[in-house]
């Protein structure tokens, strides 16, 4: 979880991968408080974090200031095994304002994800 994100520690803006899109509709299915208002998982624009290659993402709001936005509360959290065992940790985040501010992946070896879709 990151309070406030400077830029040199976030990679480039790009769409979800159609992975991403699955972990984020999974969390949001279980999320505590209702889901946020997120129809929009098309065309949702994200930036990879500085985390080793776990995956987590920063996930940017039109119209908002990346610099101002601040962590609000978790408002989901899944565990699951990565391919090789070891267990993933995924949160979804979201700002004070209730808005999606970030995917957050820990998986806790702390080595790259194999798989970010948890197995049925």
């Amino acid at each position: 979880m990151s309070e406030g994100l400077p830029p040199s520690k976030l990679g480039p803006i790009r769409h979800l991968k159609d992975s991403e899109k699955t972990l984020i509709r999974l969390l949001l299915q279980q999320g505590v408080g209702g889901p946020p208002s997120v129809t929009r998982l098309d065309s949702l624009e994200v930036q990879e974090m500085s985390d080793g290659g776990m995956g987590s993402l920063y996930i940017v709001w039109p119209g908002k200031d990346a610099q101002a936005r601040r962590f609000g509360r978790r408002i989901a959290e899944l565990q699951f095994n990565d391919a090789d065992g070891v267990a993933v940790i995924a949160s979804l985040n979201v700002d004070k304002e209730g808005d999606l501010f970030e995917l957050d992946i820990w998986k806790t070896n702390f080595e790259p994800v194999i798989h970010l879709i948890p197995s049925p």
